[in-house]
């Protein structure tokens, strides 16, 4: 049942109006700072222009909001049609499987046998050399390994070809069933066909999705992993827990955070959250969600024991304080007395810290630390960032929001977008062959501009702070709604990307699970009301007022 809310016109509906509302004076505020630091690279030029944009922004970004919300709600109101032999054949998983493998293994031959770089040579090595750490999922280490290894052996030449072929191989055959389990999902639970052919044609035609399918690195899997997580913590909420259905989300859930470790910590925030919108489940729920996190630790613990893995180094936690100390020092050389216990000469020697700043990426700064004097350094460390804090707190904030523009504000330049590289493992060297040179030749161009065949707006399908908005506008409207279940899956995504904001580099592959995930949620809002589950709902679990 609707909510009286819902059947108000848009303009008297409050919890409407406060829901377009409050993402829109967020965004207001992200466009007008960001918009300064981007340009001028710090907050020195704010002024009262600024307070006038800002108020310009809030009211445009409401009224489009208002509007989006109110179409939403009229599409919601249309009573459901009977499937039609198109929508079966083109919600048919199989037949979405298909489309997908047949619009990407072009682009998957124009790239042949597929990119290997930065992690995954790393890895590659960290397998051959049987000298494994947790720096990196040990599960994904083992699997690129695996793969290529078996290439390697298969090859009278000793080339490592095929085996990345062979890993790309089950990487794209993953992610097309990944992505076919998520549309047939949405024809089960009565999404319109134009909708769910609208987000197929996306992941199939869009030049954005065909080449991760064939990078190598960890976040791909963990993406994919990452949408079906989330479409089966909804049926939580939707559906009765048989034992089938709690099988498989644990397995998926302890699947995803062993591809990445960010899964484990956005689960951990996630939680609270859960707990307090599953009515009538909380204690059912919390064990639940606890049983995954805790079969992820004893999975992820057997892993370093069997290979006995070593911890990866704590410098990866402290990319955001050594990048604001650092942005601290190359603007105030004088605020180094602070360093009274010499901690920065400790662990840099010779080296300065201000001069490795580079304001988009903390690698620099990590890279010259001495990690064999790290870990008994850090409390002296954090001691300094804490007594710097107060009294240079406008470049903190500078420092951490110029890193994470891409993830914050549309258009912003990203470090990096693709990686079409691939890097020369030692001894196995990689045969690149483009069996379709002009198509290779396109994305190429695409990856330098982000813009596809010279389309305006293009770009912004790519872009990672858009995905970030979309996510955040989807909670908004969900909230309005009071679909809980959709709110916590909006809230997971939301904690995967504040896990990314305390990263080393702002780029679009930390956040494909937000890509691949936010458009199959924002397709289930626009199922209309009057269209029931494919199974009986548990009454206890929704909204009473829905």
């Amino acid at each position: 049942m609707e909510t009286k809310a819902a059947n108000k016109p848009s303009f008297v509906n409050k919890r409407l109006l406060c829901a377009a509302l409050i993402p829109a004076v967020i965004f207001a505020l992200i466009c007008t700072f960001c918009g300064e630091l981007r340009t001028n690279l710090s907050f020195a030029e704010l002024s009262w222009v600024d307070g006038q944009r800002f108020l310009v922004l809030l009211l445009l970004f409401s009224a489009v909001l208002v509007l989006l919300f109110g179409l939403m709600n009229r599409q919601a109101e249309r009573s459901p049609k009977p499937e039609t032999l198109f929508g079966r054949i083109t919600g048919n998983g199989f037949v979405v499987f298909l489309f997908l493998l047949a619009c990407w293994v072009p682009v998957w031959l124009a790239f042949w046998p597929g990119h290997f770089s930065a992690d995954s040579i790393t890895q590659f090595y960290s397998y051959y050399n049987e000298d494994h750490s947790t720096h990196h999922p040990l599960l994904h280490t083992l699997l690129l390994g695996f793969c290529m290894m078996l290439g390697i052996d298969a090859s009278p030449e000793g080339y490592a070809t095929n085996g990345l072929a062979l890993y790309c191989g089950i990487q794209m055959i993953v992610v097309a069933g990944c992505v076919a389990y998520a549309i047939g999902w949405l024809k089960r639970r009565g999404v319109p066909v134009w909708v769910r052919l609208l987000i197929t044609l996306g992941f199939g035609l869009s030049p954005f999705f065909a080449p991760w399918t064939f990078y190598s690195q960890k976040d791909v899997i963990f993406g994919v992993l990452v949408l079906v997580f989330c479409l089966q913590l909804l049926d939580l909420w939707q559906f009765q827990w048989k034992a089938e259905r709690i099988i498989g989300f644990v397995i998926i859930a302890v699947l995803m955070m062993l591809f990445r470790n960010n899964g484990v910590y956005a689960l951990v925030l996630m939680l609270p959250f859960a707990i307090w919108w599953l009515k009538g489940k909380r204690l059912s729920t919390s064990i639940l969600l606890v049983v995954c996190a805790g079969l992820y630790f004893a999975a992820n613990s057997g892993l370093v024991a069997v290979l006995d893995a070593e911890s990866g180094s704590k410098v990866e936690i402290l990319s955001t304080p050594l990048q604001q100390i650092a942005r601290t020092l190359r603007d105030d050389p004088s605020a180094a007395e602070m360093d009274t216990d010499d901690v920065l000469g400790t662990l840099y020697g010779d080296v300065s810290i201000a001069e490795c700043y580079d304001e988009r990426i903390s690698d620099p700064v990590k890279w010259p630390v001495d990690y064999d004097l790290l870990d008994e350094n850090i409390p002296g460390l954090l001691s300094l960032w804490a007594r710097m804090l107060p009294s240079h707190f406008g470049t903190y904030v500078e420092a951490f929001l110029t890193q994470n523009l891409p993830y914050l504000m549309p258009g912003s330049q990203m470090y990096t977008s693709f990686d079409f590289t691939v890097e020369q493992p030692e001894w196995f060297p990689i045969e690149v062959t483009s069996y379709l040179p002009q198509l290779r030749a396109l994305y190429e161009t695409y990856d330098e501009t982000m813009t596809f065949a010279g389309i305006p707006g293009t770009s912004l399908l790519a872009d990672p702070a858009v995905q970030v908005w979309l996510c955040i506008i989807g909670f908004a409207f969900a909230a309005y709604r009071k679909e809980r279940g959709l709110m916590t899956a909006f809230v997971f995504l939301l904690a995967l990307w504040f896990t990314c904001l305390l990263g080393p580099v702002a780029i679009m592959r930390y956040l494909l699970g937000l890509y691949y995930t936010v458009p199959v949620l924002l397709g289930y809002l626009m199922i209309p009301r009057g269209k029931g589950p494919a199974e009986e709902p548990v009454s206890s679990v929704n909204d009473p007022e829905q």
